[in-house]
Order: C-alpha cells, then structure tokens, then sequence
C-alpha cells in the first residue's frame, strides 16, 4: 500500500537535543517520514494570555510554519504553550503542532524518550488521515474520546494520561469503526498496531519495571545468580591455581635437568 507522506518541521529551539536519527531511521509500512527534518530556529514571540502564560495561538503558528497544503501531512514540533493548553492542534493545511511543553517531562518521567513520543503521535495523525479520507479537520476533537482506553484517540485531557498509552497504545474497536473503509489500506490496523508495539522503554528500565513488579522472584533470582557466579568463581581460582602449580612444577623439573 502506498504511504502517507510525513514532513517534519521543528519550531524553535527544544530543551533537549531531539534524537532526528531515531525518527527518520524509523520503518513503518503506513507512513515515511521525509528527510531533512526543517528547522526554524528562529521563531518570534508568542502572545501573552489572560492568564499571564505565553501562548501561541494557531494563526501564529500558520504564519510561522507557512504553506504546507502541498505536504500529504506536516507534523511541527515546538516547546511552547498552544491554543487552549493542547498538546497537539490540527490548524489547517493538513498541518498538526506538537508542543513538548509541559509533555516532555511527563515522558522522561515515565522512562520514555522524547522521540518515543514523536514517533506515536505520527501514528495518531496518520490514523486521522485515514479515517477522514484525508480531509483533515481544521478541529479534530470529534474525532477523540474523553474516557481512557489507551487509544491514539484518547482526548488526555490531563497531559499526564499521555503517559498511560505510551509504548501501549491500539486503535479501539469503537474508533476502528469510524474509518473510511474505501480509504482505509488492507491490513491497516494490523500494520499500525503491530508497530504500535515497537515504541519500548530502554532495556534498563524494562528490567527494573519488571523487578518492581516482582521482588520476590527478582530476590531468588538474585539469591541463584549469586549462587552459580560464587560456583563459577570457585571452578575458575580452582583452574587458575592448578595450572600454575602445573607450570611451576614443570618449570623445576626443567632446572633440575
């Protein structure tokens, strides 16, 4: 099937270093992302709210990133304040933003990367693409579910519920069924959560959750280990000693002669 065609634009500066290889390195059967990633480094200021925070409302960001109507999908990250503290907007021109503000912490919080995050969200805009047969709403709450079922179309209306779905995530068989289907792929769902399943922790943090959710076998795991490496160690002096007694008795028998 043919792939959703994917540019990346970067706003401004990011508090870490983004990960690009991670991202462009990525394999999926329903999306390719296109190289280089743009980047703005340069954006002006945004506009102060009522509530004294800087945001940047969505005809700002149409200004700064530009035309983007000729793109399958653009994807623009930024780590500032969006229209009504959202975390991701569609804002017209099949364009999403994607603000880090206030997420990244979330995300390394919970022992995932930033590009980890990224590379999820770019699944959601292009499960969007398909369900609307690419007619991209400029508002794409519809779309979405307040209740939490670990779906790329969970509201989150606390960013912390980002969290939840991240390296978990599916398409629910509610949502399933809002698909254009004479749009939608062969083998679309199976692809998407397939790969879906790709998005892990590092292999640390796999390892600690899994002691955390099982001290008792992580100590007689560890009792065995400590077990078998004392044994090992014991074989090991036991070789090292007797091939050194070897060699010194040869070494004599050698100077007597």
């Amino acid at each position: 099937m043919d792939k959703v065609k994917i540019n990346i634009i970067i706003l401004g500066g990011l508090r870490q270093n983004l990960n690009q290889k991670k991202i462009l390195k990525w394999k999926s059967k329903v999306f390719e992302i296109i190289a280089p990633i743009e980047i703005k480094k340069t954006i002006p200021n945004a506009t102060k709210e009522e509530d004294n925070k800087y945001t940047y409302t969505d005809n700002e960001l149409k200004k700064i990133i530009g035309d983007t109507s000729a793109n399958q999908l653009t994807l623009a990250i930024i780590n500032h304040r969006l229209e009504e503290d959202f975390y991701e907007r569609s804002i017209g021109g099949k364009c999403y933003v994607l603000t880090l503000y206030e997420t990244e912490d979330i995300i390394l919080k919970n022992d995932f990367q930033v590009h980890d995050f990224i590379i999820q969200e770019l699944y959601y805009i292009t499960a969007v693409y398909y369900r609307t047969g690419g007619i991209i709403p400029l508002c794409d709450n519809a779309l979405t579910h307040h209740d939490i079922r670990r779906c790329l179309f969970d509201f989150n209306d606390f960013k912390d519920n980002l969290s939840l779905s991240l390296g978990n995530a599916t398409i629910c068989e509610s949502c399933k069924g809002e698909f254009n289907f004479s749009f939608t792929p062969d083998n679309f769902f199976d692809n998407i959560e397939k790969e879906l399943k790709k998005i892990k922790k590092d292999k640390f943090f796999i390892i600690r959750d899994w002691i955390r959710k099982r001290p008792i076998w992580s100590i007689i795991i560890g009792i065995l280990l400590s077990f078998f490496i004392n044994i090992f160690s014991n074989m090991a002096y036991d070789y090292i000693k007797h091939q050194y007694t070897k060699e010194r008795h040869e070494t004599i028998n050698i100077q007597k002669k």
